[in-house]
């Protein structure tokens, strides 16, 4: 694999062809694969950067669907329960807001 290798770390323009790399101006070669990283930019495979989700995204993992949302309201109206709220607000102490 020819490629190039960018100022900021990543991988730039790559080919497994020789031919396309002299076209290119890729004059450095690797056997390492190159991978996507979850920025959308390349990296060498297990160089990319370790991903972090948000408080937005943990939350949202592990909010229950929507349906079964509206099942626990729908319950709790009836029992006179608070099992919605309290699960939402379980989950929004676990990930507060950053």
């Amino acid at each position: 694999m020819f490629y190039e290798l960018l100022e900021d770390g990543t991988i730039g323009k790559s080919t497994p062809s020789q031919k396309v790399a002299q076209s290119l101006g890729l004059t450095l070669e690797t056997d390492r694969e190159i991978v996507y990283g979850h920025n959308g930019k390349r990296y060498f495979k297990g160089e990319e950067p370790v991903y972090e989700p948000t408080y937005a995204e943990k939350r949202a993992k592990e909010y229950p669907s929507i349906a079964d949302q509206l099942d626990m309201i729908y319950w709790d109206k009836v029992n006179g329960t608070d099992k919605w709220q309290e699960t939402i607000a379980e989950i929004k102490a676990k990930y507060p807001k950053e």
